[in-house]
């Protein structure tokens, strides 16, 4: 009696795990740039350009396609990063980076959307108690980011280390080189300063509140 060694290879509903074909000119490029060759990194970002701005395009449909281009920027700088880790799968690593960048990109959007309505609920908590008229309408995205453009550089790392970012103030302060104090009072007159612009007070209150 013979014995068939294909009979559960042809099985059907059995799938063989497909491998990717990697060129070995890609290969050896990957393992070039593994070792500092800045030449053999070009070469695999003109390469796989094209199919990670295809991809991120893709994830970017129906949101800011303005940011396509930063997107593909972050994803080689991950990739950068990343090398001596790299899969042999190169086309499929740099898909994994766009995939990464793009995560990146929304939580930093959700964070960023967090802390303008924390700011601008805090200034009008803080304006309702002044007998301030309180706003009809939430300020827009544009309105915060020209608010935060307005703070001095140190009252800008505090916001963006605090309410963006989202770090404690003691690690704040440590990023910072600052004592806590310092960084709270950096934070409270920050925002002082965004609650007169967002809210459109005197400004002879954005006088007094400017460090």
């Amino acid at each position: 009696m013979t014995t068939n060694h294909t009979g559960s290879a042809n099985k059907p509903g059995r799938r063989t795990r497909r491998h990717p074909q990697v060129s070995p000119h890609t290969l050896a490029l990957l393992h070039r740039a593994q070792h500092g060759d800045r030449d053999a990194f070009a070469d695999l970002y003109l390469t796989f350009h094209d199919a990670v701005t295809r991809y991120i395009a893709v994830r970017m449909r129906d949101r800011d396609r303005d940011a396509i281009p930063d997107l593909v920027q972050d994803a080689f700088t991950g990739a950068l990063e990343e090398l001596p880790h790299a899969l042999l799968d190169v086309r499929g690593w740099f898909i994994i980076q766009a995939a990464k960048a793009c995560t990146r990109h929304d939580w930093s959007r959700r964070r960023y959307t967090r802390a303008a309505y924390t700011l601008h609920e805090h200034a009008s908590r803080n304006t309702t108690s002044s007998g301030l008229a309180e706003p009809h309408s939430r300020p827009r995205r544009v309105t915060f980011v020209h608010a935060l453009a307005r703070l001095t550089p140190n009252q800008r790392r505090a916001i963006q280390l605090r309410y963006i970012d989202g770090y404690p103030r003691d690690a704040a302060a440590r990023l910072m080189g600052r004592s806590i104090e310092a960084v709270r009072c950096l934070e409270r007159r920050a925002i002082r300063r965004m609650q007169t612009i967002l809210l459109g007070t005197a400004d002879t209150l954005a006088t007094a509140v400017t460090a």
